[in-house]
């Protein structure tokens, strides 16, 4: 069951109003200064260019579950996303490139299973015509953590045709 928060404006400026009263207290205590020598609020003046216009809090609602949530990649995977990341994602990941136009093909679950594991290590370790080997840049364990990685990506990631053709989503062209 999920437990959700609401953080109200009251709530927050009564926070904020601790925190304040908190400091104050503490500034009247030191004898008027901070440990940063800075003089006590109340003999601060404010110019108008340093005035700020009031701070409006909206509600907001959180689902803890989620947010406190452990990935759902097991340690082997999450292992894989931070190597593919780091060696494979610029050649074959297009989505965090604003053309989504990569040099290698698109890799997800079906490919694992089309492809099959023991071919996929193969690739990996000796490289095509376009990739380069990792024979000696990945040992079997982290080769095997890549690939438990993209087990877990899902074909409906895929870039589709109209981000491929350089459109956003409302079809007009992409800059």
């Amino acid at each position: 069951m999920s437990r959700l928060i609401t953080i109200d404006a009251a709530t927050i400026a009564a926070i904020l109003f601790i925190a304040g009263a908190t400091r104050v207290a503490v500034l009247a205590q030191a004898g008027g200064a901070d440990t940063h020598g800075m003089p006590p609020p109340a003999q601060l003046k404010q110019t108008d260019s340093q005035k700020t216009a009031p701070v409006r809090v909206v509600s907001r609602v959180y689902d803890t579950d989620k947010l406190l949530s452990v990935p759902a990649l097991s340690p082997e995977a999450h292992a894989g996303q931070a190597l593919w990341q780091q060696r494979c994602a610029y050649c074959h990941d297009g989505m965090g490139q604003p053309t989504y136009k990569t040099m290698g093909p698109w890799i997800d679950s079906d490919t694992v299973k089309t492809v099959g594991v023991e071919t996929l290590k193969a690739m990996i370790a000796a490289g095509t015509a376009r990739m380069p080997s990792f024979k000696y840049d990945l040992d079997a364990q982290q080769t095997n953590d890549i690939i438990e990685f993209l087990k877990t990506v899902s074909p409906a990631l895929k870039p589709t045709p109209a981000q491929l053709a350089g459109k956003s989503e409302a079809g007009n062209n992409a800059e």
